[in-house]
């Protein structure tokens, strides 16, 4: 049977998934707070959010294992907003300082 994409199990599961391989910042609770490979750090509950400073995405990129690949598995990894839109965009909460 067809995995569907729009079934909220298997969204849910992803996500879990990607939240798992992010490291875990010491003192803070795991399963709030999160920080992705570039180190910066993500919320859970802010997946999706481009507006939030701690806002997240997925994203899917080539397995590097030759298994992986002959398969063609790709690796769910969960990544900041900023890593998506690149490192230029501009913080919607940097506002300028009145004088």
């Amino acid at each position: 049977m067809a995995r569907l994409g729009s079934d909220p199990f298997s969204i849910l599961q992803t996500r879990i998934r990607a939240w798992e391989g992010c490291a875990r910042i010491p003192g803070c609770d795991k399963a709030i707070w999160r920080q992705d490979a570039a180190g910066r750090v993500i919320r859970w509950a802010d997946f999706g959010d481009r507006f939030s400073r701690y806002g997240w995405e997925m994203r899917s990129c080539k397995s590097t294992g030759v298994l992986a690949r002959a398969l063609k598995r790709h690796t769910i990894e969960a990544i900041h907003w900023r890593g998506v839109l690149g490192d230029e965009a501009r913080d919607v909460f940097d506002l300028p300082k009145a004088a």
